[in-house]
């Protein structure tokens, strides 16, 4: 089941329901397989769309509870046809400019919910799913990533790709990617830890720094800065799409690790949807540098502020940062060392 398929039912709901002015929900049901009853409605006159998730009256959720997010809503009614014994959850669209989103919000939703053992199981596994959908609307909503960003999503994937997933397995690799999570570093595994910088400055290039504890290795038994430094090209180079399509194809034989790579994804703000958006902007490298951050490397950290001050953001001029550099045989040993057998 797939979000085009979800678009192509909902076409045919509203294509039935044709110049219908009584109100009503027409609805299909779909996961035929699963145990739980999921359908995809549509409220005329209106044509709105929805997803429709029955449960029993015993699991009713509280009102109060129910998540509300940028592009859609939560409801939780009874329908004639419930006839007492069930309630139904709405998912429904609440502005049409998500509604690309919404097909892939509510297809991985369905997907995600409707193997699981049993109701209660389900309703946990929906408010998850919601919940990280819920992140991605209120930080990116239906524009997607900005230049920058796709910028530095770009360079995280490479090191992914490049570095981590051929030193200690994609399996290892992939969950070790914490920068969708806004953890300090982006990627962490094994006491090592690793912060990706990406730049498309000639010269002279800074690196943003966003907060004391970015750079600070206090109980990491070591910390690295990867600078990826590129060139921007117009319908050249290697994309963010690009880059992608390497790492599921690397990830093709993993369905569970495939499956988190996406939820990352997701919180990192990349969708398909918007994949045609970001296929004009291309890479080519420029150079790649590596640092090891310990004592002596320009930076700040919680142990020189004064009290009372944080939360604080700055730069770090990579031309002072020469004596750092690792090589980058070293650098790959060293990660190597990490890998769990």
């Amino acid at each position: 089941m797939t979000a085009e398929n979800f678009d192509r039912m909902w076409a045919d709901l509203e294509l039935h329901a044709g110049g219908t002015t009584r109100e009503d929900i027409l609805t299909l049901r779909v996961i035929q397989d699963s145990k739980f009853n999921f359908f995809l409605g549509v409220q005329v006159p209106e044509n709105t769309r929805m997803l429709l998730i029955q449960i029993g009256r015993e699991n009713v959720i509280n009102q109060w509870s129910l998540p509300r997010s940028k592009g859609f809503e939560v409801r939780q009614i009874a329908l004639p046809e419930d006839r007492g014994h069930h309630a139904t959850i709405q998912l429904v669209l609440s502005d049409r400019r998500y509604q690309d989103i919404f097909s892939r919000l509510t297809e991985d939703v369905a997907a995600s919910c409707s193997r699981e053992p049993s109701e209660k199981a389900m309703i946990h596994a929906l408010f998850q799913r919601l919940a990280m959908w819920q992140q991605f609307l209120d930080q990116y909503g239906p524009e997607g990533l900005s230049p920058a960003a796709q910028r530095g999503l770009y360079g995280e994937l490479r090191f992914l790709h490049d570095y981590l997933m051929p030193a200690v397995g994609a399996a290892q690799a992939v969950p070790a990617w914490t920068g969708p999570h806004k953890a300090q570093q982006d990627f962490q595994t094994s006491g090592i830890a690793i912060e990706v910088k990406t730049s498309t400055a000639k010269q002279h290039q800074k690196v943003p720094i966003a907060s004391e504890q970015q750079l600070d290795d206090t109980g990491l038994d070591a910390l690295y800065l990867y600078h990826l430094s590129l060139r921007e090209m117009h319908d050249g180079g290697e994309t963010l799409p690009g880059i992608i399509d390497k790492i599921r194809d690397d990830l093709s034989g993993d369905p569970d690790t495939s499956k988190l790579l996406e939820d990352l994804l997701i919180l990192a703000g990349y969708l398909d949807e918007h994949r045609e958006r970001y296929e004009d902007t291309g890479y080519a490298d420029r150079i790649v540098q590596i640092f090891q951050i310990q004592e002596g490397f320009p930076r700040i950290t919680e142990r020189v502020l004064v009290n009372g001050v944080g939360d604080v953001q700055y730069s770090v001029s990579l031309s002072a940062c020469a004596p750092f550099i690792v090589d980058d045989g070293n650098f790959r040993a060293g990660i190597a060392g990490c890998r769990h057998e």
